[in-house]
């Protein structure tokens, strides 16, 4: 599965440099991204974990979590993003997107976040961008076919 995965992440990483967006991959040199992400596990557990891209633009984190089945894009319960659930939260890239904006949020001080949900691969996909305030309340934003509007 993450050699799946892994073209997807090549194909976003493609979409990044097109839209001259520089984050860093599963890691970040930022120290209080890199301390909070120590304790972000998606599993729930206080355990390490990190998002597929972070990093910040202008005075914004921007964090994307993608998957390569386009199934895996987003749990809902009663239109609500589900980031309470370990057994939901690791298989969906709107869930674990969102479960780390709301992670790094609270122990930064960064205070809004756009967070990317990205599923499938060029030619099947969807890019579903949130913001993120620093209380942890979230807007979906409609889907996008780059991250263009969210460089500097």
């Amino acid at each position: 599965m993450a050699r799946v995965e892994g073209s997807t992440e090549l194909w976003v990483d493609h979409l990044l440099n097109d839209s001259k967006i520089d984050l860093d991959y599963q890691s970040s040199h930022i120290k209080s991204i890199d301390d909070a992400l120590h304790t972000a596990s998606k599993k729930l557990n206080g355990k390490s974990g990190y998002p597929e891209y972070v990093g910040v633009v202008k005075d914004y984190l921007l964090m994307i979590e993608d998957k390569a089945d386009i199934s895996n894009h987003v749990y809902t319960d009663h239109d609500v993003i589900t980031t309470d659930d370990p057994m939901v939260v690791p298989k969906y890239a709107l869930n674990g997107a969102l479960h780390y904006a709301r992670h790094i949020l609270e122990r930064t001080s960064y205070k809004k976040c756009f967070a990317f949900g990205v599923s499938g691969n060029e030619k099947l996909h969807k890019i579903t961008p949130m913001f993120i305030n620093e209380r942890g309340d979230y807007d979906v934003l409609p889907d996008v076919e780059s991250f263009i509007s969210f460089n500097a």
